[in-house]
Order: structure tokens, then sequence, then C-alpha cells
């Protein structure tokens, strides 16, 4: 009896474990769900205008017979020193999209699972996956230059440097004097612009048989001509530099934001020189866009949000990038923080639709089913 007692007792218990397991692999519907606790924390984004600034560095060397320009080759006004300028060649403006500390949120009840954020914590979309862009870091660097030949004057002259030398007297008995050897390189400079002509009127008897060929010699020709007159008029460095700033703009203070600075000889400056003059960034805001959007806000009956849900309606503004009174760049462009934060409606949050929100300023791009 003990022994069929026990192998009972077994049985039920077996029995007992296999039912248990049953009932807890059976799924939950959705709507058997239960509510987060908490809540979910996300952030709608504010609107940043980044500032895509183009350059040109340019240093000037002045030419070693720069003195005797005008007697030579009858050139006025010469430099007769080094320099170096920058100028402002390209500004272009876009949008970027910056979590809002003054609007963050907690959404509620099982409707936080449905949330698609940034890796910054803003809202990108509601049951709707959304693969957000990894965040893009710009360096800007301020010690750019220009990169220079080892020797900036490396030919001064096609001739020797040494007077009295001929077929029988390999070497001269002295050096030519500065001048003189300027005299000889403007000479060069005028033979050499003659042969160029004589070869653009085709007045020799033999010219290369192909058009390639013709376009080679002339090309060379150019380029010693240029070589030969730079030791005149001096020569001249050329580079371009590309600079990234991010401004953040407050909608209570848009009208004397620091983009960057900028100085004729020193080229692109940290915000904290001073030394630079300020390049600022003004938002212009639609004032009347921002005032209806306000009064459409308005919630009618049933309309409510008990979800803590929501996106917002941006503004437009006109932004400008000045240089003292002198505008640069224009562009117009939303702005989250000069419109305003709207709620979700409950109805809308259900799970029938998938919503997609504008990364750069928090509105609703999408809404599907």
């Amino acid at each position: 009896m003990k022994q069929l007692s026990l192998l009972l007792f077994i049985a039920l218990l077996v029995a007992g474990t296999f039912g248990a397991s049953a009932k807890d692999d059976k799924k939950k519907g959705a709507s058997e769900m239960g509510a987060f606790q908490g809540g979910l924390i996300y952030s709608l984004p504010r609107t940043g205008v980044r500032i895509l600034a183009e350059v040109t560095q340019e240093k000037f060397f002045h030419g070693p017979y720069y003195e005797y320009a005008g007697k030579y080759l009858g050139l006025k006004n010469v430099a007769s020193s080094d320099g170096e300028s920058w100028k402002i060649t390209d500004l272009k403006m876009e949008t970027f999209g910056a979590p809002d500390p003054s609007e963050v949120h907690k959404a509620n009840g099982a409707v936080a699972s449905m949330l698609s954020l940034s890796d910054e914590g803003v809202l990108l979309g509601i049951n709707c996956p959304v693969k957000a862009d990894g965040t893009k870091t710009y360096t800007t660097d301020f010690t750019q230059t220009v990169e220079l030949p080892h020797d900036i004057w490396s030919e001064l002259s096609m001739h020797s440097f040494l007077e009295g030398k001929d077929s029988t007297k390999h070497s001269g008995d002295k050096l030519k004097t500065f001048e003189e050897k300027a005299a000889e390189a403007g000479q060069d400079v005028i033979k050499l612009r003659k042969r160029k002509a004589l070869i653009l009127a085709s007045k020799y008897d033999r010219l290369p048989p192909d058009g390639q060929a013709y376009q080679v010699m002339v090309d060379e020709l150019n380029k010693i001509i240029s070589n030969y007159e730079a030791l005149f008029i001096g020569k001249t460095y050329k580079v371009t530099h590309k600079y990234v700033f991010e401004v953040v703009p407050d909608a209570k203070a848009n009208k004397a934001l620091v983009a960057f600075r900028f100085s004729p000889s020193a080229g692109v400056l940290p915000e904290s020189n001073v030394s630079g003059k300020p390049i600022m960034l003004e938002l212009d805001p639609n004032l009347d866009l921002s005032k209806n959007s306000e009064q459409r806000a308005t919630p009618a009956a049933g309309e409510t949000s008990g979800n803590g849900l929501f996106y917002r309606v941006p503004g437009s503004v006109v932004a400008r990038l000045l240089s003292g009174s002198d505008v640069l760049a224009q562009s117009r462009m939303a702005m989250a923080q000069f419109g305003i934060v709207s709620p979700f409606p409950d109805g809308m949050i259900n799970g029938d639709f998938s919503i997609e929100i504008h990364p750069a300023t928090g509105a609703i791009k999408r809404v599907g089913n």
C-alpha cells in the first residue's frame, strides 16, 4: 500500500508540473500587457543652425626684381613687400536637431514601448521603427596654412651669373650685378612673348602636326613666361579651407549670435578671439505664423492627451549671416523653438497608426497605418 500511495503522489506531482508549464507558455495578447511603471523619458528637439564656411587663404611673396619691373617691363605699382590675405568665398546654412532641455517629457502606459528615440533621447517615431542617424561630430582646425615649396625662387635666370664666359673661357671674371640679371630676365620675358605671338599667328614654317602637341607647346611657353614675370611681379600661393560651426539659438535671444570671427589678415578665428570681426547669425521669425499656429492648437473636445506624448509645430525664420551691416548669406528655414508644442490626441496613439517625427524640428513627418 505504501508503494502504491507513493507512485500515485509522484504521478499527481508530475501532472501538476506539466499543467503549470503549459499555462505559463501561453502568450498574452496585446490588450493583456501591463502598463509600464514610471513611464519612459524622452525629449523634443530644438533646431540648430550648422554653418559651412569656405575661406580662401593667399600668401604673396614680392619678386626679387620688383625694383626694375617698370624699367624693363613697363609694369607699374608692383608690390614691394610680402603679404597674406583671407577671403570668405562661400557660406551655406543647414539645420540639425539637438535635445531641448526645456522640453523633456515622460510617456505613460504601454505606449512607452512604441517609441523610437535617437541616441540622444529625442523622439523620432511612434509605432514606427525609425533608424536614427548617428550624431556626426565636426571638428574645425584653426591652424591651417598654405603649403609652400622649399625654394620659392628656384630660377632667377636662364643665364650665367658670371661675366666674360665664352666658348674658350668656361668661367667668368666677376659676378654680374643684380640689375644686370634683372635686365636679362626682362629681355627673356619679351623674347618669349614674341615667340608665343609668332606661334599663335602660325608664322613658323614648321609647326606640330596635331592640335594636342601645339597646345602643349603653348602651355609650356605660358609656364616659362609666368615664372619669369613672377621675378618682377611676385608669386601668390593659394589654398581653400573649410570650417563648420554649429549654433543652437534660443527663441528669446535671436538677434546677436556670434557664429565665428574673421580677420582679412589672420582668417577664421575662434569666437573667443576678439581680434577678429564677429560674423553674426540673425534670425527673423515669422510671428504671424507662430500666432496662428498657437490659436489653431487650442484643444477641442476629446483632443486632450493623457499619454504624455507631444510633438512640435515649428516656426519659420529667415536666417542671415552678417558682417557688420553687410548680409553675407540668407536662408529660410523651419525651427522648432520658434513654434509651439502640442499633445498627441489619445485616439491617435492606439497602435493603429505609425507616426514618424522630423528629427530637426520635432514636427510630424508622416502618419501611416
